[in-house]
């Protein structure tokens, strides 16, 4: 694993779990080099026992791991805390594995032999998870408003009982500013129980993924090979777009439906469209690899539906409620 990276300007508590010795200690080493605090074991068990004691950020775990497998380890970190982000190392010949781990709460994947280039994209998105989702206060966790409705029914003495809403909102393409719209599209989602808390994270991360997609390849039409090539290029790129004709006046228009059974989010940009039959089908295994389209795959995992309209610049995501077994 190539050593060309730069310090990270947010510093992260990383734990790294990796039987292999050689791989372990290149990834504590590049992380390090990235400024970041990192514990390292090789055995699944005291990986465990270390989170519960240092709580960290970020947890990179292989699959294979000596007393306590990955995907155990993946189970209890998410159900211990829905904030510490999981990152599961898989061999390329195991796609299945992958989308279980994706499935079940994971981030992100990476795959051995780990990349730099890979592994430096993986950490910058999940450090913008963590300020924008983890660091940052939920909406409706700050002070209520004296003169709302919450409060008066709170102060009457009723029970409050969400049953369904409805919301249509239009943006800019102030892709900077995504993380505080997340939050606010979110924020009743505890009140229905459609999802368990340790889902909230990665369902506010698809909405993020979807929304820059629609502001960066739809609206502005910046093509996604520019981002994995160079990201500081393609944000640069992307204000620049953003002041100019016919790019500015675009907008997304965002509808989101809410109930006790289900979930539903509406994206649609003003952008040209694209040929979405043309995409490889996001739940084949082999298909995990490219790196274009990781986001599609993330959002079909973890939505029961997802599709396009015919011109293919509005996506739909449909949620449902899981119903709990009797037994």
């Amino acid at each position: 694993m190539k050593n060309s990276a730069k310090e990270s300007s947010e510093k992260l508590k990383i734990l790294v779990v990796e039987e292999n010795q050689e791989a372990c200690s290149a990834l504590e080493e590049l992380l390090k080099v990235l400024g970041h605090s990192v514990l390292v074991t090789q055995d699944g068990e005291d990986a465990l026992n270390m989170f519960h004691e240092t709580t960290p950020d970020l947890v990179f775990s292989g699959l294979t791991l000596p007393k306590l497998g990955g995907m155990e380890l993946l189970r209890e970190v998410k159900s211990a805390s829905g904030k510490t982000l999981f990152v599961m190392i898989c061999p390329m010949s195991d796609p299945e594995k992958i989308q279980q781990a994706l499935k079940k709460g994971a981030a992100d994947f990476l795959t051995r032999p780990i990349q730099s280039r890979e592994l430096i994209r993986s950490l910058d998105r999940l450090v913008n998870l963590k300020k924008g989702f983890i660091t940052s206060p939920r909406v409706n966790e700050t002070t209520p408003n004296p003169e709302s409705d919450e409060l008066r029914i709170s102060q009457g003495g009723w029970r409050k009982e969400l049953i369904e809403e409805s919301k249509t909102l239009e943006i800019d393409n102030n892709f900077e500013n995504l993380y505080p719209l997340v939050n606010f599209l979110t924020e009743d989602l505890s009140g229905y129980q459609i999802l368990e808390e340790e889902e909230l994270i990665p369902l506010k991360t698809l909405l993020t993924e979807a929304l820059e997609n629609a502001i960066f390849h739809g609206n502005l039409e910046l093509p996604s090979e520019l981002r994995l090539e160079n990201s500081e290029l393609f944000f640069e790129t992307a204000k620049q777009k953003s002041c100019l004709e016919p790019y500015q006046n675009r907008r997304i228009v965002i509808q989101y439906d809410i109930s006790r059974n289900s979930l539903k989010y509406i994206i649609r940009d003003e952008g040209k469209g694209f040929e979405h039959s043309e995409i490889p089908d996001p739940i084949d295994p082999q298909n995990l690899f490219q790196l274009q389209g990781r986001g599609i795959l993330r959002i079909a995992l973890f939505m029961d539906e997802m599709f396009w309209n015919e011109k293919g610049n509005e996506i739909t995501m449909i949620r449902y409620k899981k119903r709990k077994s009797s037994s």
